[in-house]
């Protein structure tokens, strides 16, 4: 285009330098020219003479252009003026028979705009030598700067999907050994097509420095005397130019004259790490599932409802005595298969199992179920079968997913577990009923030695003598610790055989009562107790109050020397969080009750041991007592399904804490 133009202006240059301003020629050889031609007055600074393709190619009359003042300024793009201002001052500059160009935008009349290329040459000087007049030719460029974006639009487009999509194209032209890359391929290498394109020298010997060592013979630039007429898939390993290896997939079509001469290869190249990476993963987390339904004895499988047809895993062939590797292939998983692995009762409560859960109204999701099978191999297995129904949004029954396992052991072990719990049970009640019976039984010899003791008290007083008395006395103390022994055991048996019923009990009428019962001991030791809110929960009254009775009692018997015991009594709600933490049932509520005073506390490490029956950690000179007053309280506890346990540190106090549910 720019060269037509300059083939244009010179003639038409001299066409004016030898016409007189009057004369009509130049109007009539100019309107043939496809552009807009004018002449530029520069001392006026304003149009000296413009043809009528003002009119034809931006809709201008020559009215319009009077009103203008002459000055072609007023229709250039107001993004442009800065731009053409500059350019204009150029063209004082030129000497005779040069010429200059630019591009811009000028407004239609209707308010659209066109691009236009102008080249201009001074057609006059003054006689100072500078230019007067300039003659210029506007020429429409609007399709093809249009026509350019477009293509510029569809190079940045296929640039935006390379990378988006990490692949390029690129050409090799045999007979030149010359490759032509688009911005693709620099990018998969690790270079920056924008700044290196120029500075690198491409060809195959550069490519395959690229390759690894191993697949470099895959690659096509290796191979170029066994190129046959056809298409190539390639798989190869590179290294990009900063060390990072990726797996790459080549497609490629051989092309060659007639004389079967090979002339070039078109292809291209695809970054397939990721895919390869996840192919990799989904391998290794297959053969990963497989060997966990090999070793936990399951399989998966998949029932489609319309078209009837069953998927099974390698473990749901394993569990029936298929082995995978050949009997997949051989058998049809159907009705009919599970029918031949299943006596009838067994199939028909299995079939009616699933029909009854199809026909329901709510559309469950999820079931369970439990069935026995005969497997290929004769040996006999419990099953339990685990699925999820899944709907269209209409409520109509698509398919079924599910697995199934291998529960024959476990039904053994828990059959046998069983047994022995009974055994333990029957074993437990009749320790317990001996140790009530042998408890209230020592009572009677107990009764025979006190009473033997006051006699000779009574009798040989005087004879006795100090070392006498001395010797009943302490006879006196072993036996009342004895009796004392007696009754605990009797208290934590009876505990232990309790079978109240349980009812709503409100705890601070508990704690009220077992306080007025120990107001004496509570006047005597100064001790002081403060008590939130307690909760009415389903209990038995009886045992809560032997409950509170002995933990306050724990708390006042190991007070500290030099202070007043001091005994909090705290309660809270249990989040759900923190019922998850205890492993206890989240759809009841759960309270947490702390027991926390300022006495002598214990050790950390026997905040299990004190909860054993007969366990002390004192003396019975320091501290009397039977050792068995926690046992019962986590008797109790346990009876009532909830939890005991104790925080302490030695001279600083304890906490007692139990946990209880509202209802049982």
């Amino acid at each position: 285009m720019e060269q037509l133009l300059n083939q244009e202006i010179n003639p038409l240059k001299l066409l004016f330098q030898s016409i007189s301003d009057n004369d009509g020629l130049p109007d009539k050889i100019t309107d043939f020219f496809p552009a807009i031609v004018y002449i530029y007055d520069a001392d006026a600074r304003k149009l000296k003479y413009i043809n009528h393709k003002v009119t034809d190619l931006l809709g201008y009359s020559y009215n319009d252009v009077q009103t203008w003042d002459n000055d072609l300024m007023c229709i250039v793009h107001k993004d442009d003026l800065e731009n053409v201002n500059k350019e204009i001052q150029k063209f004082f500059a030129l000497q005779d028979n040069e010429s200059y160009s630019y591009n811009a935008r000028l407004t239609h009349k209707a308010g659209s705009w066109k691009h236009f290329r102008t080249m201009g040459t001074v057609l006059n000087r003054d006689s100072n030598g500078r230019a007067a007049s300039i003659l210029f030719i506007a020429q429409d460029i609007t399709e093809e700067v249009e026509t350019g974006n477009q293509f510029k639009r569809i190079d940045e487009l296929f640039n935006d999907t390379q990378d988006l999509l990490k692949f390029g194209v690129w050409e090799w032209s045999v007979a030149e050994n010359k490759i032509t890359w688009s911005n693709g391929i620099y990018r998969i290498l690790g270079y920056d097509p924008k700044s290196e394109k120029d500075k690198l020298h491409i060809t195959p010997e550069f490519y395959l420095q690229h390759v690894i060592d191993a697949d470099r013979d895959k690659v096509l630039y290796n191979r170029k005397d066994y190129l046959a007429h056809h298409e190539y898939d390639l798989h190869y390993k590179i290294h990009d130019r900063n060390g990072r290896v990726k797996d790459v997939r080549e497609k490629a079509k051989v092309i060659r004259n007639d004389k079967d001469e090979l002339l070039r290869i078109i292809g291209s190249t695809i970054d397939i790490t990721e895919q390869s990476q996840l192919y990799r993963d989904l391998a290794a987390y297959k053969a990963m599932k497989q060997e966990n339904e090999e070793f936990l004895d399951y399989g998966t499988w998949e029932f489609d409802a319309r078209t009837e047809n069953y998927f099974w895993s390698d473990g749901m062939y394993r569990l029936y005595g298929y082995d995978p590797e050949t009997d997949k292939y051989k058998i049809v998983v159907n009705e009919a298969l599970y029918q031949k692995h299943m006596d009838e009762e067994h199939f028909e409560r299995s079939k009616s199992f699933t029909d009854a859960i199809i026909a329901e109204k709510e559309k469950p999701e999820n079931f369970v179920s439990e069935y026995q099978i005969k497997a290929n191999d004769g040996s006999i297995k419990r099953i339990e079968t685990s699925g999820k129904l899944l709907y269209d949004s209409d409520g109509k029954w698509l398919k079924t997913i599910g697995t199934s396992r291998d529960i024959t052991r476990l039904r053994l072990y828990q059959s046998s577990l069983e047994e022995k719990i009974k055994d333990l049970d029957r074993s437990n009640k009749e320790l317990e009923e001996f140790a009530y019976v042998a408890s209230h039984d020592m009572n009677e010899p107990l009764r025979k030695i006190t009473t033997f003791i006051e006699r000779l008290e009574s009798k040989y007083k005087s004879e006795l003598g100090a070392d006498g008395k001395l010797y009943l006395a302490r006879i006196s103390a072993s036996v009342e610790n004895m009796r004392h022994l007696i009754d605990t055991l009797l208290e934590f048996s009876r505990t232990a055989r309790s079978n109240q019923p349980f009812s709503q009990v409100n705890l601070n009428g508990i704690l009220k009562e077992v306080q007025t019962d120990l107001e004496l001991k509570i006047e005597e030791t100064t001790t002081t107790i403060h008590g939130d809110v307690l909760p009415v929960i389903e209990a038995i009254p009886s045992q809560m109050k032997q409950l509170f009775d002995n933990l306050l009692n724990n708390s006042i018997k190991f007070r500290q020397t030099n202070l007043s015991p001091i005994i909090s009594i705290r309660c809270l709600r249990l989040s759900r969080r923190q019922k998850e933490q205890h492993h206890l049932d989240t759809n009841n509520t759960w309270f947490k009750i702390d027991f926390s005073d300022n006495g002598i506390g214990f050790e950390p490490e026997y905040s299990d041991r004190i909860f054993q029956i007969f366990q002390r950690l004192h003396g019975k000179t320091e501290y009397p007592g039977s050792g068995i007053g926690l046992a019962i309280c986590k008797k109790i506890t346990d009876q009532h399904k909830g939890l005991i346990y104790a925080t302490g540190e030695p001279d600083n106090g304890a906490t007692f804490t139990i946990i209880l549910p509202e209802h049982q």
